[in-house]
């Protein structure tokens, strides 16, 4: 998934990385996952995946911050988050032992939710079920699942994105380990393609008209 609506927020982060270039690259802190909250809910509130899982408006908002803090948190846990200095964008990455993170964090999450999902509770469902099996088809052993990547609108907003996404692509070449994204924005393709991703998968969501692309990429 891949955003460019986000909002800057200024904070200070702990561990920051050699070799971003331009834009220094920092993992973020866990104090500062609300941040991350904030920045994700507001860039993907238009997107189409969850316009489909959400189609009322008042309830995709409050829905949407509870679904990142919940995806933060499991960044955390069992994977990565990168951001820049100032939080212009994040990376939300899950993790290297877990074949199917996303598909299973929706289905943890949806159970837990504190609202009443009425007809979104089913839509919920179809998405997880169609990109299991897309995911499980594709990527089976270890690998890093890119599960967001948005930043606040910018004329550098590729560059940004370029920077927050490098630093784990090189770790997971170093580690041999393949890396694996869903898509929802055909538009978002040939930037994923830049950095060695490959289409290798694509469907459409039953009773909704959504489509997607998955992407792999093999260590370089």
């Amino acid at each position: 998934m891949f955003s460019d609506e986000l909002y800057s927020l200024d904070t200070n982060a702990a561990v920051s990385f050699e070799g971003a270039g331009q834009f220094p690259i920092i993992r973020l802190d866990f104090s500062q996952v609300e941040f991350l909250v904030t920045t994700l809910s507001d860039a993907f509130y238009n997107e189409p995946q969850f316009r489909y899982l959400f189609p009322d408006q008042e309830m995709g908002r409050k829905v949407l911050s509870w679904f990142f803090r919940f995806i933060g948190r499991s960044g955390q846990v069992s994977g990565e988050i990168y951001t820049t200095r100032n939080i212009e964008g994040g990376a939300v990455w899950v993790s290297r032992g877990d074949a199917f993170p996303f598909e299973r964090l929706i289905r943890k999450g949806i159970r837990a939710t504190p609202f009443k999902l009425g007809s979104s509770f089913r839509r919920c469902i179809n998405l997880s079920t169609r990109l299991q099996t897309v995911h499980q088809r594709l990527a089976m052993g270890p690998h890093w699942h890119l599960m967001a990547v948005g930043l606040k609108p910018s004329k550098l907003g590729n560059s940004i994105a370029s920077a927050l996404l490098q630093l784990l692509l090189s770790q997971a070449d170093s580690d041999g380990l393949p890396c694996y994204l869903e898509t929802f924005q055909e538009r978002d393709i040939p930037f994923y393609e830049d950095f060695g991703f490959r289409v290798e998968g694509a469907g459409i969501i039953p009773g909704g008209e959504l489509s997607f692309w998955a992407m792999m990429r093999l260590p370089q």
